[in-house]
This record gives structure tokens, sequence and C-alpha cells, in this order.
């Protein structure tokens, strides 16, 4: 405890002692708003996109790709214009299967953690809801997928998981992750390019102790990668993580039994960033690297624990350092419970790696047994390259090396804060000193503290800095040289991108990429002097936001404000001089009337007449939520002084008339008896027009109408014998029987006549009957024929006329006489009458 509490306050008092404290956004011209940093940058987002976690730089087709959340994009480099989206989202049963296993809802998702390029392909992997899955796909075709692989041991479950990858430039990929659901199984494996998978050792803390991976690189025939775990050989003293960077060769064949799929070069050596002096202080946790391949130097950052009091610190290690920790002594335990002892094999081969031809591995022995180097790997600067300011703990890193007037490769880095900034850092060539050039906002007050950068990366050809993260993608570019309004102020900066152009007198980068011609001016290199006289530039506008109006009112406008802070004056420097700070525009315009217009014409010269006028509700317009204007925009009143009109003059009207009737139709009667037949006529003869009267009477007619039936013709059966005479009780007697015949025109019984009789004559004697001779035949009588009908009874309207039969014969069966209803040639009134045919009524 007493250790620590010496550490805390040795590294507040270093701290203090450098010098070092927050840059004042009110007064300090280093600090970049928000809004002036967005002023000359390219932002990126999608609607309902988040976790922008990978970038890759693709310079063969000119684009930026990028992995997020269920989704992967092409970007242009400069612009970040949209080229491509593909949608990249875990199937709904792996989504479910995953919160059903205790995940929450928001981690169930496909991040993508994989980014890598590999000729006109690109291999990406997500981790799919916690079932980790990878793609190659085309490199100009996001959404053209060529194969799917697994993603075990290439990417990690989680996506708070820290993990890397690295596709080398011979197609071969390593990946250092974790390989299970828990993530209680660290792998750092090779596969494709044609050889065999390797892995570390499963479950070995010696190989891996509970890693967060920061980063790996090539270099020549190894790849290293750098992380943090808990430290191993220092687990008797307690609990501690350490720095560690590790290697492996690329070409590593594994042993055949011993060591079987797994690495036989793995090594790995502590990472010393520390404050030198009889105790130094250690920033004991990686968070972040840059690898600067010419020079052959790995810049990383550092930190103190987490529950302890916060500090970073920015080292830079060469790779003869790296090497020669790599070519020393081990540090072994000989088994569980033993201390860590330095231990030097005589003729170990361990480390090295295969030559082609040269067989199988020797040393294996040796690999199984060490892992772990004696000596840690040290800064090639005595002190770190930068120490933060108190209370801050630094992240990401990118660098990039500038030529100046004075010096060729001045190291810039540009460095992200857990807090959300971005700090612009020049390291002085002599003296390997750093200094604070800018502090970045990149985020915006309304997710400034929640947002959260997540990759950070350098680029040459565009000389700028692009931003992944949890937001969106920023591209801003190194240099802000035009901000500085006069010479001195452009040198005081003393930032090695600008200088001061006598030609444009302002303050610009090197000409031409030339920063030897004789008309740009850099002054010595040294730290932003913050002493003299500053003169002030207006910084960008904020965004359009509402203001009231007036006080009370409820209505609003649209204000915008800047400020003299970009930089602001100090030590006796200018104002910004004239121009507004405020803006207001948009305020809230309530509608109202404009005059009323002249009044139009009458609508005709004549008669009833009206005219009109309008008004527009324009003096003002309603805008900007103002209300509309209240009443009527037209009005109406009648012309009173119009003369009548003259009385239209036309052709005279014409009465229609009707046509002929028509022929009567067919009779109604399906077979026989009684229906009725019609007949129409059209009043078109003329039609009726101009006003002439319609035809009188009606358009169809109908009467009754009967179809004659055929005569069926019927005899009865002979009656019985009927006594007609008789002489005595014992003589003879006659009797007499009869039969007749019936005809109708229908079947109806009523109508059935009785038109003749047979009759036959027998005498009886006792018993016996006899026929005298041939039966008789008495005829009925017959009727004659009809006479014609007399005239109708009444002269108008409706009446009755009669007709007579006479009787040819004894007797005839039926009336003498008929009658039916007529109607007079002159009508008695108006309505139309159906002649209706009265049934005739038969007579015996």
């Amino acid at each position: 405890m007493a250790a620590f509490l010496c550490s805390a306050w040795l590294l507040l008092l270093l701290l203090s002692a450098r010098g070092l404290h927050a840059a004042d956004a009110d007064s300090d011209f280093r600090y970049i708003p928000h809004e002036d940093l967005l002023a000359s940058s390219d932002s990126f987002d999608e609607p309902g996109v988040s976790a922008y976690s990978v970038i890759q730089f693709d310079l063969a087709r000119n684009q930026l790709l990028v992995g997020a959340k269920d989704s992967l994009f092409r970007l242009s480099l400069r612009g970040l214009s949209a080229l491509e989206r593909a949608r990249w989202e875990a199937p709904v049963n792996k989504t479910i299967l995953c919160q059903d296993k205790g995940q929450r809802e928001q981690d169930c998702h496909n991040f993508v953690k994989v980014l890598q390029i590999n000729g006109k392909k690109v291999f990406t992997c997500g981790t799919h809801a916690y079932s980790p899955l990878c793609s190659w796909r085309e490199a100009d075709n996001l959404n053209k997928v060529l194969e799917t692989v697994s993603g075990t041991a290439r990417c990690p479950y989680s996506p708070q998981a820290n993990s890397t990858a690295l596709m080398t430039r011979d197609g071969r990929f390593f990946a250092a992750t974790t390989t299970d659901f828990s993530g209680a199984d660290p792998v750092i494996s090779r596969s494709m390019g044609g050889l065999e998978t390797l892995r570390t050792s499963q479950y070995n803390s010696k190989w891996l102790s509970e890693p967060d991976f920061v980063g790996a690189f090539e270099n020549d025939e190894f790849v290293y990668f750098l992380f943090r775990e808990s430290a191993v050989e220092y687990i008797n003293c307690g609990k501690i993580i350490y720095s560690r960077i590790a290697r492996v060769c690329k070409n590593d064949t594994s042993g055949q039994l011993m060591l079987k799929d797994n690495w036989t070069t793995f090594l790995k050596a502590r990472l010393n960033c520390s404050v030198p002096g009889q105790y130094p202080f250690y920033y004991n946790e990686i968070q972040g690297f840059s690898y600067d391949e010419p020079q052959g130097l790995v810049y990383a950052t550092f930190t103190t624990p987490e529950n302890s009091i916060a500090g970073s610190a920015i080292c830079a290690f060469n790779m003869s350092a790296i090497s020669t920790a790599f070519s020393g002594a081990y540090k072994h335990q000989a088994h569980p419970g033993a201390s860590w002892e330095r231990h030097s094999p005589t003729h170990s081969s361990h480390g090295k790696c295969p030559t082609p031809g040269g067989g199988l591995p020797r040393g294996l022995v040796d690999s199984s047994k060490y892992q772990l180097m004696d000596e840690a790997v040290k800064p090639f600067t005595l002190h770190p390259l930068h120490v933060s300011q108190p209370l801050e703990r630094l992240t990401k890193i990118a660098i990039t090396l500038v030529d100046t007037k004075l010096h060729k490769s001045v190291i810039v880095m540009f460095v992200a804060t857990s807090e959300g900034k971005i700090k612009k850092l020049g390291v002085l060539p002599r003296t390997m000193n750093t200094c604070l050039l800018e502090v970045w906002e990149p985020f915006s007050p309304k997710v400034r503290g929640t947002a959260k950068i997540m990759d950070l990366k350098y680029l040459k050809e565009t000389d700028s800095l692009y931003v992944a993260s949890s937001e969106g993608v920023l591209r801003v570019p190194a240099q802000r040289c035009a901000r500085f309004p006069s010479r001195q102020a452009c040198l005081n900066a003393h930032d090695p991108h600008c200088g001061w152009n006598e030609l444009k007198l302002s303050c610009t980068t090197a000409p031409n990429k030339d920063p030897l011609a004789l008309h740009w001016e850099q002054s010595a290199p040294r730290c932003p002097v913050l002493t003299d006289p500053v003169d002030g530039s207006w910084g960008s506008w904020s965004a359009w936001s509402s203001c009231a109006y007036k006080q009370g009112s409820g209505d609003q406008c649209q204000c915008r404000i800047r400020q003299c802070n970009n930089p602001a004056p100090q030590h006796g420097g200018k104002d910004c001089g004239a121009g507004p700070n405020i803006e207001v525009t948009n305020c809230t315009q309530h509608g109202g009337w404009t005059a009323w217009s002249q009044w139009s014409a009458c609508s005709q010269t004549c008669g009833v007449a009206v005219k009109s006028r309008r008004r527009t509700c324009g003096n003002p317009a309603p805008a900007f939520g103002g209300r509309v204007c209240v009443g009527q925009d037209h009005n109406e009143m009648y012309c009173s002084a119009n003369p009548p009109c003259p009385a239209k003059q036309g052709p005279p009207p014409r009465d229609g008339h009707w046509s002929e009737w028509s022929s009567w139709t067919g009779c109604s009667a399906a077979d026989c008896g009684t229906g009725l037949r019609t007949r129409r006529r059209k009043c078109d003869s003329p039609s009726p027009q101009n006003g002439g009267q319609e035809c009188p009477g009606c358009a169809e007619q109908s009467e009754l109408c009967s179809a004659s039936c055929a005569e069926v013709r019927k005899f009865s059966t002979w009656t019985p014998w009927l006594a007609i005479s008789a002489n005595s009780s014992s003589g003879p007697m006659k009797e007499r029987r009869y039969r007749f015949q019936c005809r109708a025109p229908a079947t109806d019984p009523n109508q059935v006549k009785l038109t003749q009789f047979k009759e036959e004559e027998r005498t009886c004697i006792g018993n016996t009957c006899s026929k005298p001779g041939s039966p008789s035949v008495v005829s009925q009588g017959q009727w004659g024929c009809w006479s014609d009908w007399s005239p109708c009874s009444v002269s108008c309207g409706l009446g009755v006329r009669i007709r007579s039969r006479p009787c040819l014969g004894s007797s005839c069966d039926g009336p003498t006489t008929m009658d039916e209803s007529c109607e007079a040639s002159v009508s008695c009134h108006c309505e139309c009458k159906i002649i209706f045919l009265l049934n005739l009524q038969y007579f015996f």
C-alpha cells in the first residue's frame, strides 16, 4: 500500500513538474471547437447504424472500407461519400439464441471486428450474435459474397472483446482473439495462405493469461502482436497487468507429436514504458499502437491501471531493441509454486524461423518450456515521449512524419483520449520532447461524454486523419494553417505543417510540398509560444438553434453565434474586429391581410350579375410557425345598376304527334285460353320542340285475346237396361239402354257438350232376352251461325252489344244469345281504357 501511495504522489509531482495542464477552451488558441473542426472536415454516418469499429484503406481503388454494426461500407477517401452499403445482419434464430443464453439484446447483433484486404478481395469477420462468421467479398462490390467461412479463432464472440487481425503480404491470416462463448480461451492463430492452421497452447496461462489484444504488424519473417495480460511471473506478489509484445514466425511448421498444431516459435516479452528513477514509475497497460515501418519504430500509448489514479504516457520502441530482447535469456518457472528465474539454455534454436528444406523443427522441448523473455523491451528514449496531463487516459494513436524547413521527418502524433478528444503532438527533433500543438473536439455537445473513438488512422496520400467512432466516420485534415491571420501568429504556433508564405501573405503548408522554398518561412522548432500577443480570429458559426423572439410571447427564432476564439486574442493581441457574433433568422411571422383589390367587372352587362374583389394573406405571409390570417379572402356584391336583359327570340314551338300504331304482338296465352296482346306508338312524328306540347294519350294499348283449343270427342258407357213396357206378369217385356257421345273444345268439364246418343231395345220373356233389330240413332239439335253484333248500347264510354243464333233441331244445348262490353267511338274523358272481353255465358 505504501509503495502504491508513493507511486501515486510521484505521478502527480511528475505531471505538475512538466507543466502540462488542460487546454483552456476560452483562452488557448490550440483548442479547436467542434464547429471549427467540422467546417474543414468530412463526416459520414448512416441513420440507425452505430459502432463504426474498424477502417481500412484501399488505395488501389481510392476508397475507405468501414466495418460497423450489421453493415459494411465503401466510402470515398476524400469527402467520405457513400459508394456502397452492404447489410450484414445476424439471422433471427441466432439473435434469439444469443438472448436465450443470457446476452443483452444490444450485443446480439453482427459487429464487424475484422476487415482485411487481399488483392481484389476483402476478408471480413463479425460477431454474428455470438456465433462468429467470416466471408470473402469483392473489394469493389461488398454485396457480392464469394465465400463464407467459420469465424472461430478469427473473430471474438463478444463485441466488447479486444482482438486484432492481420493479413500478411503473402496472404496468410493471423488473428489474436478468443475462441469460445465465455471468452476464456484466448488464442493467437494462423490460417489460410497454404499452410497448416496453428495456435497457441490451449488453457495455458504461461502462453496467454487473460489477454486484451491491441494490434499486430509484420516485419521481415515475423509477425508481432501487442497486448496486455495478467503477469504470471508476478503472481507470487499479487496480481498485476503487464504490456507484452509477442512474435511468431510466418512459416512456423509446428511439431509432429509434441506441440502438434501449436506454435514452435512463440515468444513474448514485456514492454517497458516508465519514468526512470531509483523507483521507476510504470505505465503498465498498453492501449493503442502505430507502426512506422520505414523507421522501424513502434509507437504505443500506455496507462496506469483502471482502478488507480489516471495517467498516460507515449513510448516508442525500435525493432533493434525488440530483437535484442527476443535474443536474450528466458524467464522460467520450474514447477508451480516455484519462483521465476532467469535461464539461458545453450545452443537453443528456439524462436528461430525454419529454413526451407530444413526438415522438422528442433528444440521442441525448449519451445514448450520457454515462452517468456527475461529482459523487457526498452524504449529508444530514456523518458517517455509524452506524459499526459493529470487524470487523462490516452487510447488510440496515429503518427506521421513531416519535413520542415530545418529538419526532415519531424514526428507528429495524433492521440485520442478516453473523453473523446484528439490531441496533435509534435516531437522536437533534437531533445525528443513533446509539444501540444492542438486539441480537437470531434464530437458534438449532445453526444460528448458518451461517444467513443474506436479506430484512428493517418493517411499520407490525403494528409488526413480518419476517425472511426461509435457515432460515425470523420476525416480531419492534419493541419489548419489558415486559421492564423498574421505572420507572428503563424510562426508562434510552431506547427510543423505550417509556415508563412511571403507570396500569399498567409499561413500555409509548404508550397508544392517543398519546405525549402525561399518564400516559405518557418522558425526553429519549439513548443507553441503562449505569451506573445495573439490576434483574435472569428471561430465558425455554431449550429442553428431555437431562441425566444419576445419574452413570454411563445414566438421563436433560429439563432447562431460565433466567438472570437480561433484563436482568442491574448496578451494584448487585436480583437476580431467588425462583424456580428450572433445571427437571427426564421423568426415566427404571423400572417397579415393585404389591402382589398379593386372591384372586378360585373359577371354580365344586364340582368342579375355579381362583382367581386380579393385580398391575400401576404402582408406578411405566415412563416416559421406563424398564424394564418383570420377572415375571408373573397368578397362579392350584386350589380344593382344593370338594366334588364331583352327577351330572347327563338324558333316557334312545335307540338309532338303520334306515329302509327305498331302491329299487335302475339297472344300471351301459352296453349289455349285467354291472354293479352299489345301494340305501341311513338311521339316522334314530329317530336315536341322549342317548348311544344307532348303527344296526348298513351303510347301503349292492350286487349284480351284467346287461342283456339283442339276439340275432344268421347263416348260414354252403356246405361243399365231399363223396362219400358209390360203386357202381363208372364208375357214379353221391353227394355231399353242408352250411350251418349260428348265433345268439348278443351279438357275443361264445364265446356262439355252432348252431341248425339244411341239406344238399344230388347224383348225379354222370362229370363230370355233378344234384340229385335238394329238400334236407332236419335240426333240432337244443332246450332246455326251467330248473327252480327248489334250496335253499342251507349253513345260514349263503355256499353254492351248482343248477337244471337238459331237452333236447327228439336233442342240445342247452350244459350241463344251472347253479349260483350263495347266502347263508343267518342270518349267521355281523357283516360285511356283497356278493352276487356267478357266471358260468354252459356244457357241451357
